[in-house]
C-alpha cells in the first residue's frame, strides 16, 4: 500500500514542472513578440516620450516690404522661447516683437540649420554676432541677457554673410 502511495506522490511530482512550463507558456501568449528589442515596452517604469512642445505665437515676423514673412516656429522649452531660423538661407533681415499685450519672454534661443548661413546679427538694446556652424546638426543659439529690455520695441535679426 505504501508503494502505490510513493509510486502516485512521483507522478504527481514529476508532473508538476511540466504543469508550471505549460502555465508559463500559456502567459506570454499576450504578448505581441518574444524579441528582447519589444521586451522594455512591457516594463512597469517604461514611460512614453514626452510630446513636443505645441507651437505658440509669442512673436510678431516683419519683413521689408517687398519680402515674403518666413514661417517662424515658436515654442516654449521651459521658460526659453525657442525661435527656429531652420528655414531660413541666404542673406536677409526681419524684425520681431511682443504681440500686442505680451512682454518679451524671459529668455529667447534660435534654431539654425548649420550652413544655411554663416552670421546671426541680433539688435534690440545691445548689439549680438552669433557664428552659425557650417556643418553638423540643427544648433541652438542662446540670446545672451541683456539684448533687451522689457521696454524694447522691437529686435531686429539679420542672418548671411559677416559684414565687410
Amino acid at each position: 500500500m505504501t508503494e502505490g502511495i510513493v509510486h502516485k506522490r512521483r507522478r504527481a511530482t514529476g508532473a508538476l514542472p511540466a504543469l508550471i512550463a505549460l502555465s508559463l507558456l500559456g502567459g506570454c501568449t499576450h504578448m505581441q513578440r518574444l524579441e528582447p528589442s519589444n521586451w522594455h515596452a512591457h516594463w512597469p517604469w517604461h514611460h512614453a516620450p514626452q510630446a513636443p512642445e505645441p507651437p505658440v505665437n509669442e512673436l510678431v515676423v516683419e519683413v521689408a516690404a517687398d519680402a515674403r514673412a518666413p514661417s517662424l516656429v515658436q515654442t516654449w522649452n521651459r521658460n526659453t522661447l525657442r525661435v527656429a531660423l531652420d528655414q531660413l538661407a541666404g542673406e536677409g533681415e526681419l524684425k520681431l516683437r511682443p504681440v500686442q499685450g505680451h512682454g518679451w519672454p524671459i529668455r529667447m534661443e534660435f534654431v539654425v540649420q548649420p550652413g544655411s548661413f554663416q552670421q546671426l546679427e541680433l539688435r534690440g538694446d545691445q548689439r549680438v554676432i552669433l557664428s552659425v556652424p557650417a556643418t553638423g546638426g540643427v544648433s541652438v543659439l542662446q540670446a545672451p541677457q541683456g539684448l533687451y529690455a522689457s521696454t524694447t520695441t522691437e529686435l531686429t535679426l539679420r542672418y548671411g554673410a559677416p559684414a565687410p
